[in-house]
């Protein structure tokens, strides 16, 4: 007796388990995807040409898009569905934009900027020290005080 008991409890556990683990899979599948998820669609526009983008990848987001949501089960079918995207994505990651030529030579522009000031600095350094040699060539120079002697007599 005892042991079906048992038996009947292990059995209960696991059809709970199961029932469980199907709702949590049908609550996951129909949550509404995420803000960075849906930044991810918005990106395939640049993944494709304009032309590829409104004839093969608009139809599968409009299909995705219910009731002005996708959930994570339309979102999982649409993944099927887009072919070569991972290898689109590495290619766009890879392409050198005007964006990026742009930011490098303003980079190398500041770097020559800075290179500029301080060779500037460093010549202005040496023309004042020039100058200051000159001028201390025009000034006469003084001979120095004679001491006074001990016995209150000066030497000439």
């Amino acid at each position: 007796m005892f042991r079906n008991v048992v038996m009947v409890a292990l059995a209960a556990a696991c059809v709970f388990l199961a029932v469980s683990r199907y709702t949590e899979k049908k609550a996951w599948e129909e949550a509404e995807i995420s803000p960075a998820e849906y930044g991810g669609l918005l990106a395939l526009r640049e993944l494709y040409s304009p032309g590829d983008y409104r004839e093969k990848v608009l139809p599968l987001l409009r299909d995705a898009f219910v009731d002005g949501k996708v959930t994570r089960a339309r979102l999982d079918e649409l993944g099927k569905r887009l072919r070569g995207a991972g290898e689109r994505t590495l290619d766009a990651l890879k392409e050198d934009r005007a964006r990026d030529r742009v930011a490098r030579a303003w980079d190398d522009a500041r770097e020559g900027a800075a290179e500029l000031g301080e060779t500037l600095g460093r010549r202005m350094e040496e023309a004042m020290r020039g100058l200051g040699d000159a001028v201390e060539g025009l000034t006469p120079r003084r001979a120095p005080e004679p001491a006074p002697r001990g016995d209150g007599r000066v030497e000439l």
